[in-house]
C-alpha cells in the first residue's frame, strides 16, 4: 500500500488529524495537534511525515506499538519450529543477554544502533555473564561474542521482515568470528596406532578411527549404525548431526580393517558401531591419550576430523573432500585445512 497517497489531512474541529486506512481496510485517525497552536501548513508537514513513517514501517498502520523485548523474544522462539534444539538454545541465550542489558519492557523499536553497540561492548567485557545458566566460564571469547551478535541479527531480522521495526539496529555489529589459529595438533598415522593400542575397548577404537580416518564428527560417529556401512562398495552413509543431511564417504583401507574387526566382535543385536559410554567421552579420552604417551591437545575429536581433511586434501580434489567431510569449501579453507609439516620439508628438500 502506498501510504503517501492514502494519508489525508482533516480536522475534527479542534485538532488536526491524519486519516488513513490500515491493512484490513479500517479507517483510522492520528491526532497531529491543536488547530489553535498549528497552522494548516504545519499540520500538512506533520501529515506527510507520518505518511513517510508508514511507508517505512507499515506495521504502524495497525495502530499498535512495537512489542516489548521480552514478549517479542518469547513469540519469536515459539515461531522457530524449523530449528534444532541446539540452535534454539543459542538463540535463547542471545535473548537472555539482550534482556539482561535492555530489560524485558523496552519496546524493540526503541533500541538504537548506538544502544546495540553498547550491548556488544558489555558482552565483550563479560558484564552480562549472569544471563548464562552455566556460570563455569567467566569471560566470552571474541568468537563467542561474534556468534551471539550474529544470533541477535537473525532475531531482529525477523522483526524487520514482519514490519515490526523499520530497520535492524544490530545489523552493523561485527558478527564474523576472527580467523582461527591453525596451529593445532596433528595426530600422525604413527601416533594414531599408539592411540588405538591404548584404547580399552573395540568401541573406542572405532570411535577414534571414524574421527581420524573417516572425518566424522564425534556425535556422528557415536550415532553411526551398522546399517550405514556398505561393505561391498566400502562406503559410509552418515547423518550429519549439525545439518541433519545425509552424506556418503569412502572407507579407506585401515578404517575398513578396524570396522570389519569391530563387526565380527559385536554381539548379536548391537546396532551402534561405537559401543561407548557417551556421558564421559572427554574424560575417558584423556585417560587413553595419557596411556598412549601423547601430548595434550584441545578439541581432541574435532582436531582428528581436521587432520583427516588435511590428509585427504593432499590426495583428492577439494570439492570431493568437502562433500565427504560435510561442509562448504569455504569452511574447509577457513576452519579445517592446515599446511602439514611434511610439505615444508618437501619444499626445503627440493622434492
Amino acid at each position: 500500500m502506498n501510504y503517501r497517497s492514502t494519508v489525508t489531512l482533516a480536522s475534527n474541529g479542534r485538532y488536526w488529524q491524519a486519516f488513513y486506512y490500515d491493512d484490513l481496510g479500517r479507517r483510522r485517525a492520528k491526532s497531529l495537534g491543536a488547530k489553535a497552536k498549528m497552522s494548516r501548513r504545519q499540520a500538512k508537514i506533520l501529515c506527510d511525515r507520518f505518511a513517510a513513517e508508514l511507508q517505512i514501517s507499515p506495521s504502524k498502520a495497525a495502530g499498535q506499538p512495537a512489542p516489548r523485548l521480552g514478549h517479542y523474544l518469547k513469540e519469536y522462539l515459539a515461531s522457530r519450529t524449523d530449528i534444532k534444539s541446539s540452535s534454539r538454545y543459542q538463540l535463547d541465550l542471545a535473548g537472555r543477554y539482550l534482556t539482561q542489558f535492555f530489560g524485558e519492557e523496552i519496546r524493540i523499536d526503541r533500541i538504537t544502533r548506538a544502544a546495540a553497540s553498547a550491548w556488544r561492548a558489555a558482552l565483550s567485557r563479560s558484564e552480562l555473564k549472569g544471563a548464562r545458566k552455566n556460570h563455569q566460564y567467566n569471560a566470552l571469547s571474541e568468537t563467542s561474542v561474534c556468534r551471539r551478535s550474529g544470533d541477535v541479527k537473525v532475531i531482529f531480522n525477523h522483526a524487520v521482515r514482519d514490519d515490526l521495526i523499520p530497520f535492524n539496529p544490530f545489523d552493523r555489529l561485527r558478527s564474523r568470528p576472527p580467523d582461527p589459529d591453525k596451529d593445532w595438533y596433528y595426530l600422525s598415522l604413527e601416533n594414531l596406532e599408539k592411540l588405538l593400542e591404548a584404547c580399552p575397548t573395540t568401541g573406542w577404537k572405532t570411535l577414534v578411527a571414524l574421527c581420524r580416518l573417516g572425518g566424522l564428527r564425534r556425535g556422528e560417529a557415536v550415532r553411526l549404525t551398522w546399517a550405514g556401512v556398505d561393505w561391498d562398495r566400502r562406503r559410509l552413509t552418515v547423518l550429519a548431526s549439525k545439518t541433519g543431511r545425509r552424506r556418503v564417504l569412502p572407507i579407506e583401507p585401515r578404517l575398513y580393517e578396524l570396522l570389519l574387526s569391530a563387526f565380527e566382535q559385536a554381539p548379536d543385536g548391537q546396532k551402534q558401531v561405537c559401543d561407548v559410554n557417551t556421558h564421559c567421552l572427554w574424560r575417558n579420552f584423556t585417560v587413553i591419550r595419557k596411556k598412549a604417551g601423547l601430548p595434550d591437545w584441545e578439541d581432541a575429536f574435532q582436531v582428528m576430523r581436521r587432520n583427516c581433511e588435511t590428509d585427504w586434501a593432499q590426495r583428492y580434489p577439494q570439492y570431493a573432500v568437502s562433500t565427504w567431510i560435510g561442509h562448504d569449501i569455504t569452511v574447509s579453507a577457513r576452519h579445517y585445512l592446515q599446511v602439514p609439516e611434511e610439505l615444508y620439508e618437501k619444499v626445503v628438500a627440493g622434492i
